[in-house]
């Protein structure tokens, strides 16, 4: 209770010039907060950059918070309090300030994108669209980090020391975190050696569908059933991966079954009509069609259709692979050949009876017992 006799020590001019204190500082924050960010907002936007926007937008509540703060510290600094309190408030005065400057710098990572994207229209450069949302996760993580050292050695904490500390567990450490390790690993050779970037169709394994996220731990994509699988960085690093985005042309190809009552001529002038209706085709690649009798069998004679059309996507592809199809099956039929059908040899087996001849048995085939009954 003796401590808080600096109470009954403060005069009624102490108490009218702190609030008055305090006042001025609540008031210049809400100036702050709807005009003076309005005029900087405006002379802003002279600049040809957004990357100034970004920083006031980032920098417009941490400033804010710091103003009200400090009016709250200088109004107590005016009061009578004792020395070891004033230390303690000055204490906490400078880490706000700190945790401000901080909050506003994680705020601002958010907007390294723009900085990317400002750099690469400027001087024509490209950016994978993966290292940016990583680049902006390690930033911020790093802000956070100096931010809590900085208040740590406001207060004394000696960060060393606090590190030499953890040394002496850091085996169990290592152990534990292994996993974590081994991900963040995978996570920088997918970065580095950028097998897709977000939004890439990729399949790996069982998992096909497109990137959505990467993070520290894991990558994250969303399948064809619009479900989302959670793949660690450590097992995608080291999987097979088929970026099917990646792909400039798709593959078209079909078997086609012929009666083996087809003619030679028949075969002749349904691959030169299929040859000709693909190299006429824009949307068909010129190299590599493979339209030929590829082999007969016992019972068809096949034909082989082969080739690459321009849509990759694959709706597109699924439509452009359809209209082919029709479009060989009319030749087939203007041609009339017909496609070889399956045809299945059922196999009857013969049933013996059994007649009975006193006590002896006999087995007697079905043709020898019609000729019994003649």
């Amino acid at each position: 209770m003796e401590q808080l006799n600096w109470i009954l020590k403060i005069t009624w001019l102490d108490g009218l010039i702190s609030i008055g204190i305090f006042l001025i500082f609540f008031l210049a924050r809400e100036l702050f907060s709807k005009y003076f960010l309005k005029l900087v907002t405006r002379l802003s936007k002279l600049s040809k950059t957004p990357v100034d926007d970004a920083l006031i937008g980032a920098f417009r509540r941490p400033v804010a918070f710091i103003l009200l703060f400090a009016g709250i510290y200088l109004t107590l600094m005016y009061l009578p309090m004792p020395h070891q309190w004033k230390s303690i408030a000055t204490l906490l005065f400078k880490s706000s300030a700190i945790f401000s400057i901080g909050w506003g710098f994680y705020i601002f990572s958010d907007a390294i994108g723009i900085f990317f994207h400002h750099m690469g229209d400027r001087y024509d450069l490209q950016f994978n669209t993966i290292v940016i949302p990583f680049l902006a996760k390690m930033m911020k993580f790093i802000v956070a980090v100096f931010t809590i050292v900085m208040i740590l050695d406001q207060w004394n904490y000696h960060v060393t020391g606090l590190i030499t500390g953890l040394g002496i567990g850091g085996l169990a450490i290592a152990m534990a975190a292994k996993d974590t390790l081994s991900n963040l690993f995978g996570g920088f050779v997918i970065i580095t050696d950028a097998p897709f970037t977000i939004g890439d169709l990729i399949q790996t394994g069982s998992i096909e569908g497109f990137v959505e996220d990467i993070n520290f731990r894991s990558t994250r994509i969303r399948t064809m059933d619009q479900a989302i699988v959670t793949v660690p960085n450590s097992t995608l690093a080291n999987a097979p991966i088929t970026n099917l985005s990646k792909m400039d042309k798709r593959r078209i190809s079909f078997n086609l079954p012929l009666d083996l009552e087809t003619t030679n001529e028949q075969i002749k002038r349904c691959l030169g009509q299929i040859r000709q209706m693909l190299t006429s085709d824009p949307e068909v690649y010129e190299e590599r069609k493979l339209i030929y009798l590829d082999k007969i069998t016992s019972s068809s004679m096949n034909l082989l259709v082969d080739f690459y059309i321009k849509s990759i996507a694959v709706e597109e592809w699924l439509k452009e692979k359809e209209k082919y199809t029709y479009a060989v099956l009319e030749i087939l039929q203007n041609e009339g050949v017909e496609l070889a059908t399956t045809r299945s040899l059922m196999v009857v087996p013969t049933q013996e009876h059994v007649i009975d001849i006193g006590d002896e048995k006999k087995q007697v085939a079905p043709e020898e017992r019609s000729r019994s009954r003649d």
